[in-house]
């Protein structure tokens, strides 16, 4: 086990995106490798500090917060690390992370490692933003793998990197039906 003196001190140095959460999920620290990937991912008002005093599950998408809320629940009662792998790809980027929640002792906190599996260059995409707008414009796009839901038929989920731009005000979330299936089993709708 570890306790928050040395999660502190083995965060300072650590190139991967972390943070400790308190026993009620509330942000409490983040380090630099945090700063760093919300500076290069357009959320620089995440960085320095500012996102302390949040709760993780008030940012996490509805359909989400079930699934995590048994995560950290599950840490707590069985004191044992807990892992999930996802994806959090950016326009330019398909990137697959390793999160991994760590029980912090006594105390019931938690610390939290994002580790960088897979970081590609996106491959040529044809797909167009216009087939993928609902009637009132909005784009449904998956909280999980960032696909788009095409509104033309066929109707599918696609990977549209143009659809991930972080000034994009037209984007709903949802699961797709593939990651609530595989991923999110327990939380269908």
């Amino acid at each position: 086990m570890i306790g928050i003196a040395d999660a502190l001190r083995l965060l300072k140095t650590s190139e991967q995106v972390s943070y400790i959460l308190d026993s009620s999920l509330k942000l409490t620290y983040c380090n630099k490798a945090w700063d760093k990937f919300a500076r290069q991912n357009s959320a620089p008002h995440l960085a320095g500090g500012t996102a302390i005093g949040q709760n993780l599950l008030s940012v996490t998408h509805k359909s989400l917060r079930p699934f995590y809320s048994n995560a950290f629940r599950s840490v707590t009662r069985e004191n044992k690390v807990w892992e999930s792998e996802y994806e959090c790809s950016s326009p330019l980027l398909f990137r697959k992370f390793l999160m991994r929640v760590h029980p912090i002792t006594p105390n019931g906190w938690f610390l939290v490692t994002n580790s960088i599996l897979v970081e590609l260059g996106h491959a040529p995409s044809e797909n167009r933003s216009v087939d993928y707008a609902d009637p009132d414009g909005q784009i449904s796009l998956c909280v999980h793998c960032r696909c788009s839901k095409r509104i033309a038929p066929p109707e599918r989920w696609d990977f549209v990197p143009s659809n991930l731009k972080p000034n994009m005000t037209n984007i709903k979330q949802d699961l797709c039906p593939l990651c609530r299936e595989y991923f999110y089993p327990s939380h269908r709708s």
